[in-house]
């Protein structure tokens, strides 16, 4: 049996973040899948072209993730395209407009008076209830809103969430008191989110092992003996200390006799599937192509945003990739329907926005997300501050034990590499 310091369980941004900053201890990071980085996974082509399947951008407030970005290499590029994301979203009828617009300021309002998360008016009220009497377009704008930043619907997350989403910050809920941000402006990976993952893996000395599923972990010889299941078997390895970067749900199931209140805070959380659909299409001079469609569902939004996330750069001219998601509501409903129909449906929604583009198709991929992000869903607060809470020897961290998104995954790495050091003093 292998023994290590230090076992991380999972390899994406919280897991590498952890191990990156404790890559002095002997240690080894483990996940289930076949490559490096979760949700920030990336496919590159020859061409040069990137196609993001998770994670898409770096906003103004991501402080630490470019201050890792910048200590392993990865490097960012502006995107000023993001500062229009929203125009997606707006519809044109101009008194739906003012009634969203009014929601809008009601929002802020509730943003600048800082108080418990925990209070019923804040964790127990569903967003759309807050909304109140609307009109349909206007709850139907905030219902996409809810779906792409948080995979939920405006039904599920709380009002506190919907604090934690609204802005141009996701930090914090609250702008009573100035947010602090990079210079860099809103910004994406060169070559795809992956990149930066990555780079965290090379920087640990790419001690991570890939398709190797943890299956349990349990108390043995003062440490952890954990079971992992790989392409070549069973693998058990004993560490002294366990990070667990894994998704709260399965935390929950793997690990042996975690005390009541542990499980409970770990089975709260629940989580928004997401599903990306990436579309890239060729430069304006090349042959012109024709991507076979065949059927889909006529029901389904199957774009929330007018194709507005895309590969910077010229796109008209040089081509590039519209990077596309959906959130829970409608990924539920087309979660198993084949990849052909869902290229097809989401075709369709591209040639109506962009009929330019309807011979430039050359390449589209369907990514599906099961544990795509925590919901800030009605009364998860309640239970918020036991999820970074350590176990005996077993630390947790993820975008659960923090905010549900990239920055959140990273800061709670790194509070997790400060608890080892802690107890390693």
């Amino acid at each position: 049996m292998d023994r290590l310091d230090l076992a991380v369980l999972g390899g994406g941004v919280a897991g590498l973040t952890a191990a990156y900053l404790l890559r002095d201890a002997d240690l080894e990071v483990f996940d289930s899948a076949g490559y490096i980085g979760g949700r920030t996974r990336s496919l590159q082509q020859p061409d040069g072209i990137w196609l993001n399947t998770g994670a898409q951008y770096v906003s103004t407030d991501r402080i630490k993730v470019v201050e890792l970005a910048d200590a392993v290499g990865a490097k960012l590029l502006r995107d000023d395209n993001l500062g229009e994301y929203w125009r997606g979203l707006y519809p044109g009828d101009p008194d739906t407009r003012s009634e969203i617009e009014s929601c809008i300021e009601r929002i802020s309002a509730e943003q600048m008076q800082r108080r418990p998360a925990t209070l019923p008016e804040l964790d127990d009220v569903a967003f759309d209830q807050w909304l109140g009497e609307v009109s349909p377009d206007t709850h139907r704008f905030f219902d996409r809103w809810c779906q792409i930043m948080n995979s939920g619907s405006s039904v599920e997350i709380s009002l506190y969430g919907a604090l934690w989403l609204w802005g141009d910050q996701r930090s914090t809920p609250w702008s009573d008191r100035p947010v602090s941000r990079h210079d860099r402006g809103d910004c994406v990976f060169d070559g795809g989110t992956n990149e930066f993952t990555k780079a965290l893996a090379r920087a640990i000395g790419d001690r991570v092992s890939l398709s190797s599923r943890v299956a349990s972990v349990r108390e043995a010889d003062g440490g952890y003996t954990i079971e992992v299941l790989g392409d070549r078997g069973t693998r058990e390895v004993w560490a002294r200390r366990v990070i667990s970067a894994l998704p709260a749900s399965v935390a929950a199931e793997v690990i042996d006799e975690l005390p009541g209140w542990k499980q409970q805070a770990l089975n709260a959380i629940r989580y928004g599937r997401f599903m990306t659909m990436n579309i890239v299409v060729s430069a304006k001079d090349a042959r012109p192509t024709s991507y076979p469609l065949t059927a889909a569902r006529s029901d389904v939004a199957y774009n929330l945003d007018a194709f507005v996330i895309r590969t910077p750069g010229n796109f008209d001219e040089r081509g590039g990739c519209f990077h596309n998601i959906v959130g829970d509501p409608t990924a539920r409903v087309i979660w198993d329907d084949p990849d052909h129909t869902i290229k097809t449906g989401t075709l369709r929604e591209l040639f109506r926005h962009h009929p330019e583009y309807r011979e430039r198709v050359v390449r589209v991929e369907v990514q599906r997300w099961p544990y795509g992000m925590p919901l800030y869903s009605v009364g998860r607060m309640k239970t918020y501050e036991q999820l970074a809470e350590p176990v005996g020897g077993i630390h947790f961290c993820g975008d659960y034990t923090w905010a549900s998104n990239m920055e959140g995954a990273a800061l709670s790495g790194e509070r997790a590499a400060r608890q080892i050091r802690g107890t390693s003093a």
